[in-house]
């Protein structure tokens, strides 16, 4: 459980905040997320396939905005949590959901800016018990134009701690 109250992580729900600076896409670091992500595709690597392929520039790979998470991309002022002290204890959080919608393809030459706003908290009991914490946040990329290229929708879900319930085995255990 949080450790601020519901209503007021409620009430932080159409806040905005800058949470990427200068995310570059550069043709070195496509390739090497394409590397990493196991895409051998050459028109990750090769002006002239992409170009071939209709394209201006070489793409990103869809999910290569990831990398905005890293501390050389994010302001200051801005942690981990996308810029929102919602009071989750980091060893519970979960990453539950992630979508992108594109205006179109982030590509070599880009240079991205995002800001992200908390569209959602909400509460629900665990399967397991305990209470769990949702939020949503969505993150417009935007390029040196300002003109949007993609937005982001993420959920994070900090985990309930189940009350204990005795052990069965070891009251048996106990009472002989």
């Amino acid at each position: 459980m949080p450790s601020k109250p519901i209503s007021e992580l409620q009430s932080k729900v159409g806040e905005t905040v800058k949470t990427v600076n200068g995310l570059r896409v550069e043709a070195g670091k496509v390739e090497e997320f394409a590397n990493a992500i196991g895409d051998e595709n050459p028109l990750f690597r090769d002006e002239d396939v992409a170009k071939a392929e209709g394209y201006d520039a070489i793409p990103a790979p869809l999910t290569f905005t990831r990398v905005a998470y890293f501390d050389r991309y994010r302001p200051d002022d801005v942690d981990e949590g996308l810029g929102f002290n919602l009071g989750f204890d980091q060893e519970r959080v979960l990453h539950g959901e992630q979508a992108y919608e594109y205006e179109r393809p982030a590509v070599v030459g880009d240079v991205l800016s995002g800001e992200t706003t908390l569209t959602d908290v909400y509460q629900r009991e665990g399967r397991r018990g305990g209470e769990m914490t949702f939020a949503v946040y969505v993150t417009e990329f935007r390029d040196e134009d300002d003109d949007l290229v993609l937005t982001e929708r993420v959920t994070r879900i900090e985990t309930g701690v189940a009350d204990e319930e005795p052990d069965a085995d070891r009251d048996e255990v106990d009472g002989a």
